[in-house]
């Protein structure tokens, strides 16, 4: 008995030693589900096998050890490509092994292993919990214990000394420990990779975030925070507070309401305007919001910062032009004139006579409506009035006096009138007439202010070309135009070749002044009615092209890394000597239906990667027949 607990203690000691040396293997990155499920299984066949180089000899040639729980959970986490990877190197080291126990060890290791793959068919895919767990490890001990009775003498079985029991609970033991032993292990890399995914997440976002301990000092912060505080890098704020970048009086006015959110423990929003130390003056939109751990004690608060200096600033700007505009309403001169039922001139003013001098003469009691608008036409008073519309300028006119409204119209000086009408119970009317010129030219102003807005919102402010939101629009609507029309769309994915190597290098102006350039060059190209180019997000862009073949888009792709390298920007941290590009490509034709603008981009990102992998400064495409992906490599000459 003491024999085989020594044996059984080292194998678990063995099976330990593999779980343990698995959880610190380097990760594979990528989606290789079935090339990773192969690896796990060679893993833990050589687990199973050194197992068995340490069993317990009950009889010439019959062994027992505990290569059943590496095999089982091969099969369980690694499913079927696992399972028999593990089950061959342990069946090919047992028959080599030989004895009268070859063929039922080879049994009980299909056997068991079989049992690891049934259990994570019925998992699929997802992890198991302790239940499930220690009904697979009883399933597992099970089958051994029937295993060690079919194919084990009775003779065998006395030499084990009544240790039969012990063995098979000690299967079933380590068989729970080791599996959730590994499912913690996935589960912590899961868990790793979504911290990761995470963290890429928040430091690609535009806006300023970042987390503060309760005694103020960053743990974490978005590449924004650093911009925001003047700093080269977020790892430069981690450990310090905003005492080291604020002015003392605005960072006692930022603590205080931290320490309100802490002692309320409430999330808060304020706007705060302040001067930054080196003399920005700032208007931020600010959310604090407290954080808790998982057992609900308070550790810290987020904080979102969202820059409001350019947004008042364009606000003042239309409160002004606002202002100005109704100042000029307010001092504006205004003529009257009122009409009888007849529509005959009953009053009017001079300086109504005065805003239509070359008809004032008619412009007396007495004359029909009619006849001053017949006179002023006749005259050239009014602007842009056809010959063959003079009848129904007329005839809405004189329609327009019996009902109250606004109306706008030009005189041939460049003067705007404003009349509004406002009829009487009697049927005659009250029309008051004012120059609206300088309100006109106000109004004008506030719709360039306006349009400019619009295309602020839509430009990248660093590139000029369009923006992330821009893109996506664009992107979607062409979409939707070629399956519409049947035709062909053809979206280029560029990226600038170790981009990260040449701002650490050459430093971040510089770093922007080579995409200006790149980006020049990129919009020299989309030259078509409705192409449209974009900065996708940091050094990548993209170009979106219509009624363009994938021929067509190749042709324009190697012409586009040609000018790039052309430019003869040096790079010291790349290959290549100086900046390139690396271009990928997706075509969709007008027959493929239900594709979304994430799919394009997905097939371009990846012809992106192919470019890149190959040695970049280099074009892949991405060709498609009813979107099924099948893969057409263009390569290009690195050298040209």
């Amino acid at each position: 008995m003491d024999a085989l607990f020594n044996h059984l203690l080292a194998n678990c000691a063995i099976i330990l030693f593999g779980i343990l040396a698995w959880t610190n293997l380097p990760q594979r990155k990528g989606p290789e589900r079935f090339s990773s499920s192969v690896r796990f299984g060679m893993f833990f066949g050589v687990c199973a096998m050194a197992v068995m180089l340490r069993p317990y000899e009950i009889q010439p040639g019959i062994h027992v050890d505990l290569r059943t729980v590496p095999l089982s959970i091969a099969g369980l986490v690694g499913g079927w490509p696992a399972g028999v990877v593990a089950a061959s190197m342990a069946s090919l080291l047992r028959i080599w092994l030989g004895g009268a126990g070859a063929l039922p060890g080879v049994t009980v290791i299909v056997l068991t292993t079989g049992v690891g793959i049934l259990a994570s068919v019925w998992l699929d895919r997802r992890y198991a919990n302790y239940r499930e767990i220690a009904a697979f490890s009883a399933l597992v001990a099970l089958a051994d214990l029937v295993a060690l009775l079919v194919f084990t003498r009775s003779s065998a079985l006395e030499e084990m000394q009544g240790g039969a029991p012990f063995w098979v609970g000690l299967v079933f033991v380590a068989t729970i420990f080791g599996s959730l032993a590994v499912f913690a292990e996935l589960r912590r890399r899961d868990t790793n990779q979504s911290l990761k995914m995470y963290e890429a997440a928040i430091q690609s976002l535009p806006e300023s975030l970042n987390v503060k301990d309760k005694e103020g000092r960053f743990l974490l912060a978005n590449a924004a925070t650093a911009r925001l505080m003047s700093q080269e890098s977020p790892k430069s704020l981690l450990g310090r507070t905003i005492h080291d970048f604020y002015p003392s009086d605005i960072a006692d006015m930022f603590r205080k309401e931290e320490l309100d959110v802490l002692s309320q423990e409430c999330a808060k929003m304020s706007e705060q305007e302040f001067v930054h130390k080196d003399g920005r003056h700032l208007v931020l939109s600010t959310l604090k919001a407290p954080l808790h751990d998982e057992s609900g004690a308070l550790f810290g608060l987020v904080t979102h910062n969202r820059d409001l200096t350019e947004k008042k600033r364009l606000l003042r700007a239309l409160a002004e032009s606002e202002k100005r505009a109704n100042i000029a309403l307010s001092n504006m001169a205004d003529g009257l004139i009122m009409f009888d039922a007849e529509l005959n001139v009953v009053f009017c003013n001079e300086q109504y006579r005065a805003m239509f001098p070359l008809t004032a003469d008619v412009r007396i009691p007495g004359v029909p409506a009619r006849t001053i608008l017949q006179t002023a036409i006749a005259r050239g008073e009014f602007k842009d009035i056809a010959p063959e519309k003079v009848t129904e300028f007329i005839e809405g006119a004189m329609s327009r006096l019996r009902l109250p409204g606004i109306v706008q119209f030009p005189l041939y000086d460049g003067r705007w009138v404003e009349s509004r009408t406002t009829p009487f119970e009697d049927g005659g009317c009250l029309v008051v007439c004012s120059d609206i010129t300088r309100s006109k030219r106000d109004e004008e102003e506030l719709r360039d202010l306006n349009v400019k807005l619009s295309e602020m919102a839509m430009t990248d402010s660093l590139t000029e070309l369009l923006n992330r939101r821009a893109f996506d629009t664009a992107l979607a609507s062409e979409i939707g135009h070629c399956q519409a029309r049947g035709s062909t769309l053809s979206l280029l994915m560029i990226d600038v070749d170790r981009f990260k190597a040449y701002n650490d290098t050459y430093g971040h102006t510089t770093g922007d002044d080579c995409l200006k350039r790149v980006a020049q060059v990129v919009r020299s190209i989309a030259q078509r009615p409705g192409d449209r180019a974009a900065r996708y997000g940091g050094e990548e862009m993209a170009v979106v092209l219509p009624n363009a073949s994938e021929e067509g888009a190749l042709a324009l792709a190697h012409e586009l890394k040609t000018r790039i390298r052309a430019l003869d920007i040096p790079h010291i941290g790349s290959e290549k000597g100086v900046v390139t590009v690396s271009i990928g490509i997706a075509t969709l034709d007008g027959f493929s239906r239900g594709v979304t603008p994430v799919q394009l981009v997905r097939n371009a990102d990846e012809a992106l990667y192919r470019a890149k992998a190959s040695g970049r400064d280099a074009v892949r495409s991405w060709e498609t027949s009813g979107f099924e992906p099948k893969e057409k490599i263009q390569v290009a000459d690195a050298a040209s």
